[in-house]
């Protein structure tokens, strides 16, 4: 394997412990280990545009309990069951039953239901993980909210399982249209982009850019870049999401593979740029030109979140400041 492959696979499998993600992670992780030991069921609820981190958070608690086998029967603690687009009533318990490995038969919804429920219980799930829930309320979708969010309520109910819930912004449009699965519900916890305005956030992305520049130098693949170009050049291009952060580092390191190593160029760093889907404002592509102002990098980062009608966040100015 060349270094750049070597490179490219320590960056593929970097999960950067940095702020926003250790917050949730943290919380979420509590959530867990209360479901585990037979506390009151919780319905959690995350949202946040794509590329923020979500699923990197969903693999690392999930990983964190791994299933097992206690007298030959599977034991899935903490189970993760992604939802497709144009899911259906039907596929909802079918989609829990595929995740649990259990074999499908012809049911109808009711009798597929009371299977689900059956085997969670055999499998001793106590958690469940819900990965693009928002399918379920984008237009056409064939489950109508009041009865997705019925649904889900009722799975907490009658086994007290937590339900961890991830999905873009118009996840929130699940609970607006069932008040009780509302109610039942915690506050709804946002993942953002790291936004520039804030000198802590600030901070917390350059050090994800950090590792990541580390890990070039040390596979002999320094880039040349003064560091706080390369912070906000690749800012401009992701807004502050880390995962358009790290696909960026990917096709940086993959451009290298059949070259030997030397240091990287803003040559280098602009094809990179150009080859993946830019997740700044289009009128100010990344590495065209090394001065960037604070007005480029704040409509970099409100397109970031415009693209999932989440809204810029308002700073407030600290006591005593201008």
């Amino acid at each position: 394997m060349s270094s750049a492959k070597e490179l490219l696979r320590r960056i593929e499998t970097c999960e950067l412990p940095h702020p926003a993600y250790l917050k949730l992670f943290n919380l979420l992780n509590q959530r867990i280990e209360f479901a585990l030991e037979g506390f009151a069921s919780r319905i959690e609820w995350v949202i946040g545009p794509s590329r923020v981190g979500k699923s990197m958070l969903i693999n690392s608690l999930a990983r964190r309990y791994p299933e097992s086998r206690v007298n030959g029967i599977r034991q899935v603690p903490v189970l993760v069951v992604r939802i497709p687009s144009n899911i259906s009533p039907k596929l909802l318990p079918k989609k829990v039953l595929t995740a649990l490995g259990v074999p499908l038969r012809d049911k109808t919804s009711g009798e597929l239901d009371e299977r689900m429920y059956a085997q969670l219980r055999l499998a001793g799930t106590r958690v469940i993980i819900f990965e693009e829930i928002s399918h379920l309320v984008e237009e056409g979708a064939k489950v109508p909210p009041r009865a997705a969010g019925d649904w889900y309520k009722d799975l907490a109910d009658v086994l007290n399982v937590t339900i961890l819930m991830f999905g873009v912004s118009r996840l929130e449009r699940l609970f607006d249209f069932n008040v009780p699965l509302g109610n039942r519900a915690s506050a709804k916890l946002e993942f953002r982009p790291y936004d520039f305005r804030s000198s802590d956030e600030q901070m917390a992305y350059a050090s994800c850019v950090r590792s990541y520049a580390d890990l070039f130098r040390d596979g002999g693949w320094p880039i040349e870049l003064p560091f706080q170009e390369l912070v906000t050049q690749t800012y401009l291009q992701n807004g502050g999401l880390i995962g358009i952060l790290s696909r960026f580092m990917q096709e940086l390191a993959t451009q290298m593979v059949y070259k030997s190593p030397r240091p990287l160029t803003l040559d280098d760093c602009r094809s990179a740029a150009r080859a993946i889907k830019s997740a700044g404002h289009p009128d100010f592509s990344a590495f065209k030109r090394s001065d960037v102002t604070p007005v480029e990098l704040n409509l970099a980062h409100a397109h970031a979140l415009e693209t999932d009608n989440m809204s810029v966040r308002r700073i407030v100015a600290p006591q005593g400041a201008g």
